[in-house]
């Protein structure tokens, strides 16, 4: 008989509701028990099927299940993950769809979510606690830190190295040996040919800085 784990997903936004979808995709057997959210309104609501038990303090109550933060923006991402660090023990879930297509030479970090439509090839290490977007693709020898958040249909060429806390925005394209460097984030259908510093926003076809962010 195939294990099943009880799973149970952070946030109650969009993206969690897409994460639910994947739960279910996934080969790895997951029963969702449930949804946390700290906005107080949506206890005891349904997305999906699933019901929102309670706020994110409410973790500790569920010492044997594992937890997925389904929350898009880096820096809130680890905030919670912290949050949840802090209150006790807590095992978290990777999940990866059936869909994606991965060499064998692929390490993925804890807590980790990987939709629909992704292509991973060789030499490949991503950190804790990031999500690829759907229909991404990854190159050769790409390092990854930890919190990091490809939006969908981002193209990676090899070589590139990501800090931790990077956010890449839809459609954007990563030109082969780029580092970006940790917080950074590359707006939308950007096309990044040249290192990017830690905590700034690029934006364009090349990227152009545009605004310094706050320290990740």
């Amino acid at each position: 008989m195939t294990k099943t784990n009880k799973l149970i997903i952070v946030g109650g936004g969009g993206f969690s509701r897409e994460v639910i979808w994947l739960a279910r995709e996934c080969s790895e057997k997951w029963d969702i028990i449930g949804i946390l959210d700290d906005n107080p309104s949506m206890c005891g609501q349904m997305f999906c099927g699933i019901k929102v038990l309670g706020s994110i303090a409410d973790c500790a109550n569920y010492p044997d299940d594992s937890f997925v933060v389904a929350v898009g923006t880096p820096r809130t991402r680890r905030a919670i993950v912290n949050r949840m660090i802090s209150s006790g023990s807590v095992r978290f879930a990777t999940l990866i769809h059936n869909s994606v297509l991965k060499s064998d030479y692929v390490e993925i970090g804890e807590g980790s979510i990987i939709t629909a439509g992704c292509i991973l090839t060789t030499q490949i290490t991503l950190g804790q606690h990031s999500i690829i977007n759907l229909a991404c693709t990854i190159g050769h020898d790409v390092v990854a830190g930890d919190f990091c958040n490809l939006a969908p249909q981002v193209a990676v060429s090899g070589n590139v190295t990501f800090g931790h806390g990077v956010e890449v925005g839809t459609g954007s394209t990563i030109i082969q040996g780029i580092s970006l460097g940790q917080g950074s984030f590359v707006g939308a259908g950007a096309v990044v040919s040249k290192d990017v510093p830690p905590n700034v926003l690029v934006v364009g076809c090349p990227a152009r800085q545009i605004k310094t962010l706050e320290a990740f």
